[in-house]
């Protein structure tokens, strides 16, 4: 299969208000813009109280909740996905930063804050890549990433040596600062600061993309996400697993880290009023003469 017969056409489903009936909200907790994050809390809670649905900030009690709300940028959209996914409803996301390029819907789009109560939005579905590692045959770590799998070295390993197999395709080896697998969700984050390819949201494609490789021949290379990809630390010191940059793995010579997509999506809450390549253009200025 090649990749561009594995990209998908995304659909949506129709939530009902009736499945409304509690929310938790995740806003950003880095003491900054609190004036707009009161603004949010005032009109999150307007509309809770408008359509009878309860809400919550309290993780303890996150048990029972229809939907997830992340008020703030990308960093606590993450954060907010993996609550979604983890009680497997969906996540909508209201910027309060300065990039925001997950958090699709501002504070003035009032129509589209009121339907997140009212239960009038679509929900799509995003890949979620299953992460772990096994170290003589044993699983030591286990984690899920919305944007990427990352493998760096440590500031005292000069550089570090990849065997990297896509299902039983074995590639070249890479050598350098590191290699990430990317989601199309992820393709805008780290990804693209390496000079990775930007990937259609719903798209089923990952990127591997090497981190300052030791050879200029090294590009990167997008892959249908249905396979697994295998990645083997080879000769050399030790690194560091991140997954979406929050959670983290030492690694060392010979482990083996496994990572193939999650037999479950995420669900998320797009923004109606904007394309795609609306929000590209908007805050990435794709196509844009500087």
């Amino acid at each position: 299969m090649n990749v561009q017969g594995a990209v998908k056409t995304i659909k949506y489903k129709r939530m009902r208000s009736k499945k409304i009936k509690k929310v938790f909200i995740c806003l950003r907790k880095d003491g900054r813009r609190s004036a707009e994050i009161e603004q949010l809390r005032g009109l999150l809670k307007e509309n809770s109280s408008k359509y009878g649905v309860a809400i919550t900030e309290d993780i303890k009690d996150v048990k029972g909740s229809d939907l997830v709300i992340a008020g703030g940028g990308d960093g606590t959209y993450l954060d907010a996905a993996h609550i979604a996914y983890s009680l497997d409803v969906p996540v909508a996301g209201i910027n309060i930063g300065h990039l925001g390029f997950l958090v699709e819907i501002h504070m003035d789009d009032l129509d589209v804050i009121e339907s997140l109560f009212s239960g009038d939005f679509n929900v799509g579905k995003r890949l979620i890549l299953d992460v772990s590692v096994k170290r003589g045959g044993r699983k030591v770590f286990s984690q899920i990433a919305l944007n990427e799998a990352a493998i760096q070295r440590n500031l005292d390993t000069p550089m570090l040596c990849f065997g990297i197999k896509y299902n039983d395709e074995e590639l070249p080896k890479y050598r350098g600062d590191g290699v990430l697998i990317a989601t199309p969700t992820g393709s805008t984050a780290y990804n693209l600061s390496f000079n990775g390819p930007i990937l259609y949201p719903s798209g089923n494609s990952l990127v591997i993309n090497a981190m300052a490789p030791h050879a200029l021949t090294h590009r990167p290379i997008v892959i249908p996400a249905d396979g697994t990809v295998l990645v083997e630390i080879k000769e050399c010191g030790r690194g560091v697993l991140n997954c979406d940059g929050r959670t983290s793995c030492e690694i060392f010579e010979n482990d083996r880290i496994i990572i193939k997509k999650s037999a479950k999506s995420l669900q998320y809450i797009s923004n109606r009023s904007r394309t795609f390549f609306e929000i590209l253009s908007q805050k990435l200025h794709l196509g844009k003469r500087m």
